[in-house]
């Protein structure tokens, strides 16, 4: 059985059908892409996964649980995280109260627990950014951190809970080369040691054809084609609505 099921998603705004009976799923351990022209349906497909809209019609099932429509809080609980193309971050706090928050929210807690409690957070908070190479920076405010760290940071609080399934909406946004490869060689990594499940969406072709188990490849709300990276990369139709025009735009 799949981890994330999704099957006939739709979603429409006046008439425009932004996502028009899409259906895919992803296993535990696999990373899958999904890469279109702008106006494709990514976004909007993204934002029914992770509860911030509710789709027409359609199901979405995770593990074998019906979890359409459900609030972002909900999906959190049930094993969700979620990232976003530009990262958002309590800047006001340092990097470890960041995901000690995000710890306390998933466990229903407030911030004034006892004092055994909050240093079974921190240390829980503590394993999560020594595993992202962030412990050296936990004292620090997020206000300070390059934007790199920011991003990594990020994924830091959408792991704390221990998802089964991770959203990714253009995960490398604003980043540098090199920091993008080694964000998603990271993102890999996790998802084979924690049999971790990640959707993201890129604009990034090397970082799609580079850590994509499977791309699929949405066009006027529609998946259009879906397989191995390779396979993807060399479709005609693929190359005639998105890679090719992406090189076009590219050598105007």
């Amino acid at each position: 059985m799949s981890l994330l099921e999704v099957r006939d998603l739709r979603k429409s705004f006046g008439g425009v059908a932004a996502v028009d009976g899409v259906g895919f799923t992803v296993a535990a351990g696999e990373m899958v892409a999904v890469i279109g022209p702008n106006g494709a349906g990514k976004s909007t497909c993204f934002n029914v996964l992770g509860g911030q809209l509710r789709p027409d019609s359609g199901e979405v099932v995770l593990d074998g649980l019906p979890v359409t429509g459900l609030r972002p809080e909900a999906l959190w609980r049930l094993g969700v995280g979620r990232t976003f193309q530009v990262a958002s971050v309590l800047g006001s706090m340092t990097v470890r109260e960041n995901v000690q928050m995000a710890l306390l929210a998933a466990n229903r807690r407030s911030w004034s627990l006892t004092r055994r409690l909050r240093n079974e957070e921190r240390r829980r908070a503590d394993a999560v950014l020594r595993r992202l190479a962030l412990l050296g920076l936990a004292d620090s405010a997020c206000a300070t951190l390059a934007y790199g760290d920011v991003k990594r940071l990020e994924l830091a609080i959408a792991i704390a809970n221990r998802p089964r399934l991770l959203l990714m909406d253009e995960p490398t946004a604003g980043m540098s080369r090199g920091d993008r490869g080694a964000l998603m060689a990271e993102v890999a990594a996790l998802a084979r040691e924690s049999a971790l499940g990640v959707l993201f969406t890129e604009h990034d072709m090397d970082v799609v054809f580079g850590h994509a188990d499977r791309v699929l490849v949405l066009h006027q709300g529609r998946v259009v084609a879906a397989g191995a990276p390779d396979a993807v990369r060399n479709d005609p139709r693929v190359r005639a609505i998105y890679l090719g025009a992406a090189a076009e735009a590219g050598r105007a």
